[in-house]
Parts: C-alpha cells; sequence; structure tokens
C-alpha cells in the first residue's frame, strides 16, 4: 500500500484536535487510528511513532500558521490592521488548545518544542520587525524606536503569553489577554497617525 498526500494531511488535521484538546502525551497511535476509523497499519505507513506523529503534526500547524499571515499580508491592510488581524487570526487558532499542550511539548517532544521556539524566533520576529519598519516609514511608527529591540519585545511577550508557566487569567479568554497585548504594544510605538487607526480599531473591536 503506498503513500497518499491527502489521507496524511486528514491524519495530521484530526491529530492536531485531538493533541491540542487533550494533550501529546495522553493520546496514543491507538487512539488516533480510531478517531480517524483507520487501522494502526495504515498509520504506520505515514509515521514511524508517536514522536513522528508529533512532530509532523507541529510542523503542519505551524505551516499553518504562517500561511494564514502570508493571506493577511495579501489584503495590503496598514500597519496596525495587520497586527491586530494576526492577533486575531493567531487567538482563533489557539483558542482551543489545552493549557497542558504546551507543558506536554515542552517536556516530552523536544524536537516539536524546539521548532516551535524556532518558530517564535525567527517567523514571529522577521514578521513583527517588517511591520515596525514598515510602519516607520508610513509614519504609523515612532521614528525613535529601537525595532529590533521592539520586535524582541514583543516576541517575548507572546512567548509569556502562550508558555507552559505563563500568565493564566481566569476572567480573560486567550483572545482577550492577546488583544490586550497588542494594544499594550502599539500604544507605545505609534505616532497619533496610528493611535488614530488603533483608537477606531479597539472602539470597533
Amino acid at each position: 500500500m503506498s503513500e497518499h498526500p491527502d489521507i496524511k494531511i486528514k491524519i495530521l488535521r484530526e491529530a492536531e484536535m485531538l493533541f491540542m484538546k487533550y494533550g501529546f502525551k495522553s493520546i496514543t497511535m491507538d487512539d488516533v487510528a480510531r478517531e480517524l476509523g483507520i487501522s494502526k497499519k495504515t498509520l504506520y505507513l505515514y509515521f514511524e511513532d508517536k514522536n513522528d506523529l508529533v512532530n509532523q503534526t507541529m510542523l503542519q500547524h505551524l505551516e499553518d500558521q504562517k500561511v494564514s499571515c502570508q493571506n493577511i499580508e495579501t489584503l495590503k491592510l496598514d500597519p496596525i490592521s495587520y497586527m491586530l488581524n494576526i492577533s486575531d487570526s493567531l487567538s482563533t487558532q489557539l483558542r482551543q488548545i489545552n493549557p497542558g499542550v504546551l507543558y506536554d511539548l515542552k517536556k516530552y517532544f523536544k524536537s516539536s518544542w524546539d521548532n516551535f521556539v524556532e518558530f517564535k524566533t525567527n517567523f514571529v520576529y522577521q514578521n513583527v520587525l517588517n511591520n515596525l519598519e514598515t510602519g516607520q516609514s508610513k509614519g504609523y511608527y515612532q521614528k525613535d524606536i529601537d525595532v529590533k529591540l521592539i520586535a524582541s519585545l514583543y516576541v517575548h511577550l507572546i512567548d509569556f503569553l502562550v508558555s507552559p508557566t505563563g500568565f493564566q487569567n481566569e476572567h480573560k479568554t486567550f483572545r482577550e489577554l492577546h488583544f490586550e497585548i497588542m494594544k499594550y504594544h502599539l500604544r507605545a510605538i505609534c505616532t497619533e497617525k496610528g493611535l488614530k487607526i488603533l483608537n477606531e480599531k479597539i472602539k470597533n473591536n
């Protein structure tokens, strides 16, 4: 029996839903096969073992996030609207995550955790840096800010929010917390021109 790319993607999508809901450690290959209605033999045709399944699931998840960012870029938004759209997109993807998921990932699946960290420290950082430079050139962000430092600070704020030992607030959803961080970030760097757009977006949120 040969591999079929559509089947593999379906397995990755279903596995991601299970992992995000129940955690990476507790879900077994038996669970994934049963949920998909396939045999373990079919599952092992596409993945060597559970570690391989977790790793490929995370890589697919991160690739999906990159595609979401690229799709938002095609909208040709102003820099502030772009960041708010990114925030909303990320929050939508992460809101169903069980709080223990990232703890599992960090403790039991180092390779996958390293890929997650690389995504934050490289892809997210570069996107924020590009946004800052564009915003400066168009007069939305202050000229005297250190864009590389601000991009790093933003990544650390998000890292704190999503890390296994990060900030928890039972009165706010992940989306609300992320939106507060985004407002904090943007208010600190916007010019008057930028603040007008930001305040309008906040009012309509």
